[in-house]
């Protein structure tokens, strides 16, 4: 019953990550498990945001995204700022291996990273609504409460977790390093 939701989830945080990793991490054929769990941290409130905004006409006035999501989402956006480095290492990662591949993270890596931002916000945001079937937005809904109860950090790392579980070679993770 969760595999829908957690598709979903997984194609946002394709989405978010598909973008643009500084020039060390451009050499490197794995990325970060924190820099996976610093990007689904990052980019709860983007995907939130697309699926208020595309499901907008579905959610029920009792349900959870109108009555709890503005505190769910303010949870993430506070720590926006302090998961962007990871965010970006991974998007930069990305970058490297898609459609333009060294080039298009080359350029990116020496932008610098705050005016990169806007942009990245916005294209993760638009991709995900895009991704976003309107037939879903229920089980969406139901999939985001019953994850809203993990704190942000515990959020980003069980996407890593279930990433390495799971197999996910695209993007390949890094072995995990106990701390």
């Amino acid at each position: 019953m969760m595999k829908p939701n957690l598709r979903h989830l997984s194609a946002a945080i394709a989405a978010t990550i598909a973008l643009a990793q500084p020039q060390i991490a451009l050499a490197q054929q794995c990325v970060d498990q924190d820099d996976v769990a610093d990007a689904t941290v990052y980019a709860m409130p983007l995907l939130a945001s697309a699926f208020t905004g595309k499901c907008s006409d579905k959610l029920a006035a009792d349900g959870f995204m109108m009555t709890s999501g503005d505190a769910f989402v303010a949870r993430y956006a506070e720590l926006q700022d302090q998961k962007w480095a990871g965010a970006y290492r991974l998007l930069l990662s990305f970058a490297a291996e898609g459609k333009g591949g060294g080039p298009m993270a080359e350029m990116m890596a020496n932008l610098p990273e705050e005016s990169v931002r806007p942009f990245v916000d916005a294209i993760i945001e638009q991709k995900v609504a895009d991704e976003i079937k309107v037939k879903d937005c229920a089980k969406i809904e139901r999939g985001i409460e019953m994850l809203a109860p993990l704190p942000p950090e515990n959020m980003g790392g069980l996407l890593a977790f279930i990433m390495d579980m799971s197999g996910v070679d695209k993007p390949s993770l890094c072995a995990y390093e106990p701390k």
